[in-house]
């Protein structure tokens, strides 16, 4: 199992799933934590070079087929099995979960704490923290 966490810093959870700067991947086996990779984040819309906010909506792909409008971020976290954030927008969790990406709202600050806290079934959430609009 793998475990995404959206991070600024390598080192403590961060809200704006597509602003993060990184994704800390934990590999787990056995309930424990057996590796650690830092995704440097190139593969969310707002992060590409020439991104422009104003064609945020253009620049999904709408037409996709099984991913919804967020190809880059599936793409990129395909081999994961949960995403942890603090907050996040309704369509990427949404096109996460139908990619068998399940997103994890936690206002838990440190990422590797959290993943310790899910694996003992300790870990608090918060489905409702998504977030609408582009104000987050």
């Amino acid at each position: 199992m793998k475990i995404a966490v959206a991070s600024d810093n390598g080192k403590t959870i961060t809200g704006h799933v597509g602003k993060c700067e990184m994704f800390i991947v934990f590999d787990i086996n056995n309930k424990e934590i057996t590796g650690i990779e830092k995704r440097i984040n190139t593969f969310t819309m707002h992060k590409k070079e020439g991104h422009r906010h104003e064609n945020h909506h253009d620049e999904h792909n709408p037409n996709q087929q099984g991913v919804g409008k967020h190809l880059g971020i599936i793409e990129g976290l395909k081999d994961c099995n949960y995403l942890f954030c603090c907050s996040g927008g309704q369509g990427l969790m949404s096109d996460l979960n139908a990619n068998g990406i399940q997103t994890i709202f936690t206002d838990e600050v440190d990422a590797e704490d959290a993943v310790k806290l899910f694996l003992a079934d300790k870990l608090k959430s918060d489905p409702n923290k998504q977030c609408s609009g582009h104000s987050h």
